[in-house]
């Protein structure tokens, strides 16, 4: 199945902005499209993910150009990059295992069915987000998407270097499992590149727990909740039922302990 890119009018009004900010972007570095033959600019489900994401930084984050560079780095240049994405036989997998179709992931998981489609076949990258409310709608978790041959292991204690490890953005995001035999908690490492963000807000059942072991991480919990844990020890809870999204601001490597309870994430 090819998935047929937008133009810069269809992309436009998908993302909710004007065909004019889509080109003050891209002289601004903040998106690249391809181009066909013609030079018409044509964009993917992939840039129309990121384009929001950079929407939400302008109306929501109050951020000007310079900034949106700078907690993106480059990822700009990486929506059609091959490095760090998720074996899309393992998103195939978990919808076939449900009873799904691709129309019907899309309309639960409230994607776009050629934005799945990309998914499966490897061809597109997804952000933690994206992922977490494509597996809710799967009845799972991304924990079913940490791919290793001990992954059904019940060993009381995870040595360090046998934990499982999950990559997102070409390692921007590393998840690291932290047990397998866990059935109340879901204690995991996350280890965020400068910039590295969630991508968008997620909720799910349950409670979770953050202890920052080095860098910075700003949170937003709710509509009007904004946390900051910038010192080595800063610790966070909240109920996960509560939309939340979360960003690195420190210039360098953010690394915390999180823990979700009971495993729904």
């Amino acid at each position: 199945m090819t998935v047929k890119p937008y133009t810069i009018g269809e992309a436009a009004r998908r993302v909710g902005v004007s065909p004019s900010a889509l080109r003050l972007w891209e002289r601004q570095g903040l998106v690249r499209p391809k181009r066909s033959d013609g030079r018409y600019r044509l964009y993917s489900d992939a840039d129309l993910e990121h384009l929001r994401s950079v929407r939400r930084m302008r109306q929501v984050d109050r951020l000007n150009a310079p900034g949106i560079r700078r907690v993106l780095r480059d990822v700009v240049a990486t929506a059609h990059d091959q490095e760090g994405r998720v074996d899309g036989r393992l998103l195939r997998a978990l919808r076939d295992r449900q009873g799904l179709s691709m129309r019907e992931a899309a309309e639960r998981s409230g994607l776009s069915l050629s934005f799945i489609s990309a998914l499966e076949r490897g061809a597109s990258g997804a952000s933690v987000a994206t992922l977490q409310r494509l597996t809710a709608a799967y009845g799972t978790t991304l924990a079913d998407l940490f791919a290793g041959p001990d992954t059904t292991s019940r060993d009381r204690m995870v040595p360090v270097g046998k934990r499982l490890v999950l990559r997102l953005g070409g390692e921007s995001v590393r998840i690291e499992q932290l047990a397998r035999g866990a059935t109340q908690l879901e204690p995991q490492l996350f280890v965020l590149a400068a910039g590295a963000s969630s991508d968008g807000a997620y909720a799910h059942a349950g409670e979770e727990f953050l202890y920052l072991l080095s860098g910075a991480l700003t949170v937003w919990v709710g509509d009007d909740e904004t946390y900051q844990l910038t010192r080595a020890g800063d610790a966070l809870s909240f109920p996960s039922t509560m939309p939340h999204r979360w960003r690195n601001d420190a210039g360098g490597e953010t690394r915390l302990l999180w823990i979700n309870t009971p495993p729904t994430f």
